[in-house]
Order: structure tokens, then C-alpha cells, then sequence
């Protein structure tokens, strides 16, 4: 494959870099710890997510990817567990809905690293994924190389408008599942209670050889056979219950067990065309957790890439997202989306035990089969909703004109679509957004419907300018800025455009980027607002996102959003010695939850 000048550049500066084949999830089983007495195999035990600051986690969240204006961006996960490998879901979101536009599975050995880079392709126009990672991926790496990112679901007049909306977005990557390096087996038949201890023949495909002419690559290939083709485990009926050991043996036979810690990653967004900067952190990391607030292991998730659709009756079950959920309530019918295979794991697939946790329950309610009213994805996508959300968020901004500074910070809400979608299929329905509630398959009597986060009191289409076809956010609160000498300023000394003069900012787009003072540091392009400091050139800012009020509180207390990000600064010094002094930093949000 020919690869562009972005590609290449990287590669040499950097090294390998890998992205990997999609995956799917067919099942969403607890397990019970293996009754073998020649491998320890723990249970699912996680009945809680909380951010973890250490920054390592059953899943991770990348705020921001660009292509934009000569961006690129790379990614690095890391697999810290030296024991088991991870089949590890990796998805693309664009940033005006949080629509799919790229997924995969990436198959991590122990100790792995993964590498990648995310870059414009000029002759399409849409984002694109270069990796020569040697790490197993579903589909493979040829395949991962050659396929840009896709249109299909995302807002466009045309095929130019809906390659725009690939350029920009966030990503989520999730532990689906251990790959523990030995079963139990009996007479070398594979069985959870089985009494010897026999090499897990997946695992063996995904270890990166120690020497010879392989040395440093994994098998892969026919090794990945039963996770390509085999439709036994695809086709378990989905179940938030504990797996019957039939299904336990499966899943041993497929490789996998219950997913634990481990994963960690870092991004980069480099500008090698233009500005010659580039800025990076950490990947926000989510870790399942037991009662004691301990890591503990969650329920394995996962199934083939393949575009077979999900069973009706199961996808209310497997996931929050108000565009796949079927309609009709007990009497599933057609998704706004049909849910296929591919659209499986989300971060809101059943990954907790679930009934014993407060935490995933509505406020006072007593304990109960949630699953039954296929509420226990919406209930994960709460609790995780819940982990994430923040009443302020706080950063400093620099736009000096001597130095040439230019300030963006990005605001990625990355669990706003498992409350909220918009359908594009035509201007009526697309004009209001689509909340989970009974029209989505949950029964009226659910102690999970409409998110206590996102609603119609707070989510509307096209607010204050934006795009029509963008959800936007509103934050609750008051919006303050200072200059560095102590002065202050509130909605009513600046300007935000496009918006309403004396108004707060709204979070238009899942991913909202405000510019300040007509500076840019990223050039993003698709969800995007400026504010106008009234002089400030340089300082910090508050936005309070207290969100909504909780229902009867008094006091009164409010429930925060779910928000994730950075301010991106460029600076441009004087010459110094022929060459241009270009710098950048990239300072994480500060947060207060009350």
C-alpha cells in the first residue's frame, strides 16, 4: 500500500504503529470461578465503575483524535497484565453525535504494546488508519490499511459533507475478555471443570514468538479461526446472569474468561505540515471495581465481525444506545439503527453483576432484575455516566499576540450517546433528538428510563447556531473568566459566537471545541464555538456544568456532566538560529464534582 507522507513520517519517528480488525458482542456473561482444580480462574465480581487517576483500567477513553488541517494522531495502548492477553474493542466516534465510523478487535498478549496512527487520506477526503503492529487484530492488519473510515452513519448533504464528519471524534477501547494462557481440560477435551491444565490454543496465537524467524510476531492466522467463523459463541443468547457451565466450557474453548485490569494508552496529535507542534496525554482510564473498591474481573463480552443482525430480542439486553435499541417494548420491533454484530460491545454492554449495587439502581430502589426490563444497559451507562461527571471545569487559555498564542479546549462527552442519539432519517425526526424512554424498548415501569444526565430540559438540537443536525448540551450554570492580574468577567463581558450574548457556552457536538479569541491551536472544524474575552489575552476560565437539579433535593444539588479533555496551546517564538521556535502544551481540565 502506497502511504502518505503523514504515515511515513511518523513510522520513522516513532516506530510501529498499530490499529486493529473489528469485533462484536454476542454475549455478556458473568462467570462463576472455574471449578477446575488445575486452573484458577476468578469469578465476575465487578459491581461498580469509577475512574481510576493512576490511570490504567478495564477501558479507556481518548478525548479527541484530528486529521484536520495537516493533524495527525496516534495512539498507544499498553497491556500491563504480564499473565493474560486482552481481547481488547477498539472504536472510533466522529464528534458532531458520537456516530460509528471505525471499530475493531485488537487481540494483546501479555506485556503487549500496541501502536497506531489516524491520518487524512488526501483522494477520499475521510480519516484513515495505517498500522504495521504485529499484534492480532479482527480483521487483519492488510485489511485494517486499506479500509477508510466509514460514511454510512453519519450526518451529509453528500459523500464530501459525510467524509468531513470521520476527521474529528473521540475513541473508546474496553477489555472484552481475558485470554488466560492455560485451560482445563480432560482427556484434552477443553471443560471449565476439567483436571489438567492444557496450553490455551488462542493464546498461543497471540503470543509474539520468543525466537526464530518469527521472533517478535505472533502466529495469528489459522489460531484465530473460532473467533472468524464458529457460531456457537456468537449465537448465546444474550444473558446478564451468571453463564451455565456449558457456556463457561465455551467460552474456555474460544479462549476467553473473565476480563480483569491492565490496559493503559497514551495519544498524540502531531502538526508536521504547518505548525510543526504537537500535543498529548494520558487516555482516561475506567476500572471495574467490587464492592470493596478493589479492580475486580467483569463479564466477558464479545462476538464475531459480522454484519449478522443482533436477535431482536436480545439487543435491549446488550446495549443503551437509543438508535440500536428496538422499539416497541415487550414486543421487540425495529431498531432506528438494525443492530448487527459489529455495533457489539459498547461501554454500556452489561459488564457489572448487577441487583446487589446501589450505585447502578435508581436513587432508593430496592434490588431488583433489571435485566428483565432490559434496563441494565441503560443502568451501566448511568453508572459510568455517573463516574464521570464533573459541576466545574477549570483551565488556564493564552493568546498573547506577541508570541502568536492560540488557545482551543476540547470537551468530549463520551458516554452522552448511550442517553441521547439523533436520527438522521429524516429532517423531522432529526431535528429531535432520540432519549431513551419507552419507544426504546424500556417498560414504563422501569426504574431506568430517560438519563438523569441528558433530557429535553437540557439537550437540543442546533442550540444557539450550531448545525442542525448536532445535539448541544447545556451546561446549567454560569460561565467566569480572569485575567491574570485578578479581573473577572461573566457571560455579560464577552462574547460567544455563534451563541446568544450574555449566555454560557453550549456543548454543541459529543465533542465541543471552544476557540478563544479567534485563535486556533487544532483547527477542528465540526463542533465548534469561540469566545471572545473582552481583552483578557491571557488567564483562566470556570464553566460551571452543574447539569441537571436532582429531582425534590433540598438543598438543592445537581447531578454534574460527564466531561473529559484538555486545553491544546501553540505558541510561535522568534527565530533563533534560521530555525522557527514553535512550542506547545497541553494542560488536562481541572474538575470540581460539586
Amino acid at each position: 500500500m502506497k502511504k502518505n507522507v503523514l504515515s511515513l513520517s511518523i513510522a520513522t519517528m516513532i516506530g510501529s504503529l498499530a490499529l486493529s480488525g473489528a469485533a462484536s458482542a454476542g454475549v455478556a456473561y458473568g462467570t462463576a470461578a472455574a471449578a477446575s482444580t488445575a486452573v484458577t480462574l476468578p469469578a465476575t465480581s465487578a459491581t461498580q465503575l469509577q475512574v481510576n487517576p493512576n490511570g490504567i483500567g478495564h477501558i479507556l477513553l481518548v478525548p479527541y483524535y484530528s486529521v484536520q488541517e495537516g493533524n495527525g494522531t496516534l495512539l498507544s495502548i499498553v497491556n500491563t497484565d504480564t499473565t493474560n492477553g486482552k481481547a481488547v474493542k477498539v472504536r472510533f466516534r466522529g464528534a458532531s453525535n458520537s456516530d460509528d465510523v471505525f471499530d475493531f478487535t485488537l487481540l494483546m498478549s501479555p506485556g503487549d504494546v500496541w501502536t497506531a496512527n489516524v491520518s487524512k487520506d488526501a483522494a477520499s477526503g475521510k480519516a484513515q488508519l495505517f498500522t504495521p503492529d504485529n499484534s492480532c487484530t479482527l480483521p487483519g492488519r492488510d485489511a485494517l490499511n486499506s479500509t477508510k473510515f466509514m460514511t454510512a452513519r453519519v450526518y451529509g448533504a453528500d459523500e464530501a459533507a459525510r467524509a468531513l464528519e470521520t476527521l474529528e471524534g473521540y475513541v473508546e477501547i474496553f477489555n472484552m475478555a481475558d485470554i488466560p494462557p492455560k485451560v482445563p481440560a480432560t482427556a484434552g477435551e477443553i471443560a471449565q471443570n476439567g483436571t489438567a491444565a492444557i496450553d490455551n490454543p488462542l493464546f498461543t496465537a497471540i503470543k509474539h514468538a520468543a525466537s526464530g524467524d518469527n521472533a517478535g510476531k505472533p502466529a495469528c492466522g489459522s489460531g484465530l479461526d473460532k473467533l472468524r467463523s464458529d457460531p456457537t459463541l456468537s449465537n448465546i443468547s444474550a444473558s446478564v446472569g451468571t453463564a451455565a457451565e456449558t457456556d463457561r466450557t465455551n467460552l474456555l474453548k474460544h479462549g476467553f474468561w473473565a476480563p480483569t485490569t491492565g490496559l493503559t494508552g497514551s495519544w498524540t496529535i502531531l502538526n508536521i505540515y504547518g505548525a510543526s507542534v504537537g500535543w498529548s496525554g494520558n487516555m482516561t482510564a475506567i476500572e471495574a471495581r467490587n464492592g470493596a473498591d478493589a479492580p475486580a474481573p467483569g463479564r466477558v463480552v464479545f462476538s464475531a465481525q459480522k454484519s449478522d443482525r443482533v436477535p431482536a430480542a436480545d439487543v435491549n439486553l446488550l446495549t443503551a444506545d437509543p438508535l440500536l435499541r428496538n422499539k416497541g417494548g415487550a414486543t421487540p420491533g425495529t431498531g432506528i439503527i438494525p443492530a448487527v454484530q459489529f455495533d457489539l460491545p459498547d461501554m454500556s454492554t452489561p459488564y457489572l453483576l448487577y441487583g446487589t449495587n446501589a450505585s447502578i439502581e435508581a436513587e432508593n430502589a430496592t434490588a431488583i432484575d433489571l435485566a428483565a426490563r432490559g434496563s441494565a444497559p441503560i443502568s451501566q451507562a448511568e453508572a459510568l455516566t455517573k463516574s464521570l461527571a464533573v459541576q466545574h471545569v477549570i483551565n488556564e487559555y493564552i493568546t498573547n499576540p506577541k508570541i502568536s498564542a492560540a488557545t482551543e479546549w476540547v470537551f468530549s462527552m463520551p458516554t452522552r450517546r448511550y442517553a441521547v442519539g439523533v436520527d438522521y432519517t429524516s429532517t423531522a425526526t432529526m431535528e429531535n433528538p432520540i432519549f431513551n424512554g419507552v419507544s426504546q424498548g424500556v417498560a414504563a415501569n422501569a426504574v431506568r428510563g430517560p438519563s438523569d444526565f441528558f433530557t429535553s430540559a437540557n439537550t437540543k438540537m442546533g442550540a444557539d447556531g450550531a448545525p442542525k443536525y448536532q445535539a448541544c448540551v447545556e451546561p446549567g450554570g454560569e460561565l467566569f473568566v480572569y485575567n491574570q492580574e485578578e479581573a473577572k468577567k461573566d457571560s455579560s463581558g464577552f462574547v460567544i459566537s455563534p451563541g446568544v450574548a450574555g449566555k454560557s457556552v453550549n456543548f454543541c457536538g459529543e465533542v465541543s471545541v471552544l476557540g478563544f479569541s479567534t485563535t486556533q491551536a487544532l483547527k477542528a472544524k465540526l463542533a465548534t464555538k469561540d469566545i471572545d474575552t473582552g481583552g483578557f489575552t491571557s488567564g483562566w476560565m470556570d464553566i460551571n456544568t452543574r447539569g441537571l437539579e436532582v429531582a425534590n433535593s433540598n438543598p438543592k444539588t445537581y447531578r454534574g456532566l460527564p466531561i473529559i479533555g484538555s486545553a491544546f496551546v501553540k505558541m510561535t517564538g522568534p527565530i533563533a538560529a534560521g530555525k522557527s521556535t514553535n512550542f506547545s502544551i497541553t494542560t488536562p481540565h481541572r474538575f470540581s464534582t460539586k
